[in-house]
């Protein structure tokens, strides 16, 4: 493992930088500038498996980043060291810090490290990198996650924001090993060793709305996958509200098979006095027969899973219709309240499984059982300690089992707690 002083040094360094000895950089100006952040969160994980086992740990984040830039150009390298601490728990697998690849410890590594020119009209970004692109539904930068999500690649950026803005891209996903610096090497993953491309447009030129079409591919020769996925989405203001529909289709091979999967999302929001709401209905197909051949399990890429289908990041766009309501409003000084009520069906409860936010297995296809898989209720409350420096947010979501639950297994209600600091001097 790498030295501890290595990460004291860094610590003391973001310290030193946060006290006022760095100004930071505005858009307009050109040369050095240091940015930091300092990120931790308690959680307690209650029968997470639907049976008695508990976990509770404790996670820090920490960010360092220097930026140097000209009048066309910019380098920017960003180091992060994540780690988990105290973690306790009965029944559940424990959390893996050695892991490769891992979600919850990165020691010392470089986060991000590209260089980006601007054209004019066309902006060129190479190297370590983060994506999000449109609702991040597909395609995001998974900042929940405590070693988060960055791509190897190049980036282009053609056209006007204002009217229609295109973005290539060829990348391969970076898996975080905790011990070495993290680099290309293949892990065994059909995710983290695949090449993924494409295209996205984002396009306001059109009177019925915002308009966003994407055509991505995703290539593995070694578990013999090449998904494409061609989709469309359409941002429309009516009479004060504000309606959200997308589709994607996909096909291609997946572990060989013949791939034919699709995905569908239709929602409806508002901002009201009393705070703003929105209802959404969202579909992700599954495989209606495990030996026919054919594979029809929705491929959900690189999502940013944990901002959709609710907080506890037990389901993901796969094989899974969902309802969801969620309202948010002001409380107090400055802060925020968060309630989502989740529900959720299986597509194709007995021939296909139930995939969680990371896209593994919670539960095997098993024969003749129902559908209905449960809901999950998620209030959270942010408050801004120091208004833009240091922010405080806390949380607590409450899965209820359904049918399918106590068909397939233990049921018992699994509940989740969270208590988060995040600095940004």
């Amino acid at each position: 493992r790498r030295q501890s002083f290595l990460v004291c040094g860094l610590a003391t360094f973001v310290f030193v930088v946060s006290d006022g000895a760095v100004a930071q950089q505005s858009e307009d100006e050109t040369g050095f500038d240091f940015n930091s952040r300092v990120r931790t969160r308690y959680a307690s994980r209650q029968d997470f498996d639907f049976d008695s086992g508990d976990q509770t740990y404790f996670l820090t984040q920490i960010r360092l980043g220097l930026s140097y830039k000209t009048e066309n150009s910019r380098f920017f390298t960003e180091l992060q060291d994540a780690r988990i601490f105290g973690e306790s728990r009965s029944e559940p697998p424990p959390i893996d810090d050695s892991a490769v690849p891992s979600i919850v410890a990165d020691q010392l590594d470089i986060h991000q490290a590209s260089y980006e020119h601007d054209f004019g009209s066309v902006t060129l970004r190479a190297g370590r990198q983060k994506f999000d692109l449109g609702d991040r539904r597909l395609f995001g930068s998974a900042e929940w996650i405590n070693t988060a999500r960055v791509h190897d690649g190049v980036h282009l950026t053609l056209g006007d924001p204002s009217t229609r803005q295109i973005e290539l891209f060829a990348t391969k996903l970076v898996a975080v090993d905790p011990d070495e610096f993290n680099d290309q090497s293949t892990v065994g993953n059909r995710f983290f060793d695949s090449d993924f491309h494409g295209a996205f447009v984002a396009d306001k030129t059109f009177d019925i709305g915002q308009l966003e079409y994407w055509y991505f591919y995703r290539r593995n020769a070694d578990f013999r996958d090449k998904t494409n996925t061609v989709g469309l989405r359409l941002v429309r203001e009516l009479g004060g509200l504000e309606l959200d529909v997308q589709g994607s289709y996909q096909f291609g091979e997946f572990d060989g098979l013949d791939h034919s999967a699709s995905m569908f999302r239709a929602g409806i929001s508002g901002d009201f006095d009393v705070g703003s709401w929105s209802a959404a209905y969202i579909f992700g197909s599954g495989d209606g027969d495990a030996n026919d051949g054919d594979h029809g399990t929705f491929d959900n890429l690189y999502p940013r899973n944990h901002i959709y289908y609710g907080f506890m990041d037990l389901f993901s766009l796969k094989n899974l219709h969902n309802l969801e309501l969620v309202y948010a409003r002001p409380i107090a000084d400055r802060a925020s309240l968060y309630l989502g009520w989740q529900n959720f069906w299986l597509d194709k409860a007995s021939s296909d499984a139930w995939y969680s936010a990371g896209q593994g297995r919670v539960r095997k296809a098993q024969t003749n059982v129902d559908s209905y898989v449960g809901s999950e209720i998620d209030v959270a409350v942010t408050i801004p300690l120091i208004p833009g420096q240091l922010a405080l947010l806390t949380g607590y979501s409450h899965f209820f089992g359904g049918q399918y639950l106590s068909e397939t297994g233990p049921d018992r209600d699994a509940k989740f707690f969270y208590l988060q600091l995040t600095w940004t001097p």
